[in-house]
């Protein structure tokens, strides 16, 4: 509390350090110590044009994805979760209000395949048996088709009891389990005693990663009815939902990052009856839920303004393209524009471009396209350029240091192709030594590298549209 002055050293009165004590006293006896804004590693979303709008991946956040029918707002979702089971998240939940995600198994099966999940459809939820009703394989995502709003907010609730906080302090990342006999029984003989006495009360284990705990969707937010709307007499009162929403949010927001939990929430767009002027486009659920939301991303699905020189066939009215994994056949393909039109975790008002795989070869649909993706990636840094698909350069600093002429059928080969194929591509470009450019590309985004590229490219003021193919 007292510092000496070097001249006559007569005591000082320190105050900032008399008050640093008093106050660290007072919030270690009030279990209310401030926390470091330690960052966490972002879970990447397995796409990497969402990852390059998200500042790298999913973050412990409320995530809402909106948009207007057939914008993919759920395939994004369901490929998200195909990122988080590769990732080993521990606990992984989809809820669907809307009750359709129990019907499109297959459809769910063909995203995970196309995303890199080795996981089947049937390891992924899981199996019962018929009888008994067990489980004869435990699921990997917990699903769960609900109507309640309510429901899945004391669900939420309780889960945010349960789970330890998760904290890094210094390089290390550490589980505070609150001190009860039962936790004590789970985990005590894991704990470090020292933890308590430095950092606050508790009992803290020292956790494996950085990672998230949970990663829980939503499958939407206008099908969460209040339980008063769901009754037999039906509750009609006005902005129902939205004050189930201003209500609720509260209890489950301010717990996300301690917790390290992160919710993505789907929201439709709609038009408003009889509005003349204006935007007549509005998202259900009340002013509570955007407010509450870190981040608003915007799906929306599009026939112009994307990169690539996409051209569309007359009839069917999607993109067709020679298949790479069944000869002779074609693949089909619409495109979705995302923005995030609120980020308090990034840089907000970003743009980027997906690619729905409407139908490969072999007729199934599946999901959004790595190879547009990675295309997509390299053109918005800078590392893919050209004046069509004829005619495009490749350049990525110490792999291919100089401009190298390449095709577009030969990054799809290189993107979706089996490793001899992805050889052949990467002899033909006469590389020193085979890789995969997918692969690359996400180290790119782990490293920072991608940011660093995307902002440059952005700053120099080039634009994402690339010219015209003659």
């Amino acid at each position: 509390m007292r510092k000496k002055v070097t001249n006559n050293d007569t005591p000082v009165f320190d105050y900032n350090s008399l008050l640093v004590e008093t106050v660290d006293e007072i919030s270690r006896r009030q279990g209310f110590e401030s926390d470091s804004l330690a960052d966490c590693t972002p879970m990447s979303t397995g796409l990497l044009m969402l990852d390059l709008l998200y500042g790298g991946g999913i973050r412990p956040a409320w995530y809402t994805h909106f948009g207007p029918e057939q914008s993919a707002k759920t395939t994004g979702a369901l490929s998200i979760i195909g990122a988080a089971i590769t990732k080993k998240i521990p606990l992984i939940a989809l809820i669907d209000f809307e009750g359709s995600s129990g019907n499109s198994k297959p459809y769910i099966g063909n995203i995970l395949r196309t995303m890199g999940c080795t996981t089947s459809i049937n390891e992924a939820f899981g199996q019962r048996d018929e009888e008994t009703g067990k489980w004869i394989t435990p699921p990997v995502v917990r699903y769960r088709a609900e109507t309640r709003g309510e429901a899945f907010f004391d669900w939420l609730s309780e889960i945010e009891r349960q789970l330890p906080d998760k904290k890094k302090i210094g390089n290390q990342w550490w589980l505070r389990f609150e001190k009860t006999k039962v936790n004590q029984a789970k985990v005590g003989e894991y704990a470090d005693p020292s933890m308590a006495k430095k950092y606050g009360d508790g009992i803290w284990v020292k956790a494996q990663d950085g990672n998230l705990q949970a990663l829980v969707v939503v499958d939407s937010y206008p099908a969460m009815n209040p339980t008063s709307a769901d009754n037999e007499d039906g509750d009609n009162s006005i902005a129902l939902q939205a004050r189930m929403f201003s209500k609720h949010l509260p209890r489950v927001k301010g717990r996300l990052a301690d917790k390290m939990i992160a919710v993505i929430g789907i929201n439709q767009l709609r038009m408003a009856p009889m509005v003349r002027f204006g935007n007549p486009e509005v998202e259900p659920g009340g002013t509570a839920l955007r407010f509450n939301s870190d981040t608003r991303t915007q799906f929306r699905p599009r026939v112009t303004g994307m990169p690539g020189w996409a051209k569309f066939d007359t009839e069917t009215k999607n993109e067709l393209e020679p298949s790479v994994e069944v000869k002779g056949a074609q693949d089909q393909y619409r495109y979705i524009e995302i923005t995030t039109k609120k980020n308090k975790l990034w840089t907000p008002n970003r743009k980027g471009w997906l690619r729905i795989w409407v139908q490969d070869g072999k007729g199934d649909a599946r999901g959004f396209d790595p190879f547009f993706d990675t295309v997509c990636y390299l053109i918005y840094t800078g590392q893919l350029t050209g004046r069509g698909r004829k005619s495009m350069y490749i350049k990525i600093d110490k792999y291919i240091p100089e401009p190298t002429p390449i095709k577009w059928d030969q990054i799809k080969r290189w993107v979706l192709g089996t490793k001899e194929e992805m050889k052949e591509v990467c002899d033909q470009l006469k590389l020193p030594k085979p890789f995969s450019i997918r692969k690359l590309c996400f180290m790119q985004i782990q490293k920072g590298i991608g940011e660093k590229l995307y902002v440059d490219f952005k700053s120099a003021g080039t634009s994402s549209e690339n010219e015209e193919e003659e």
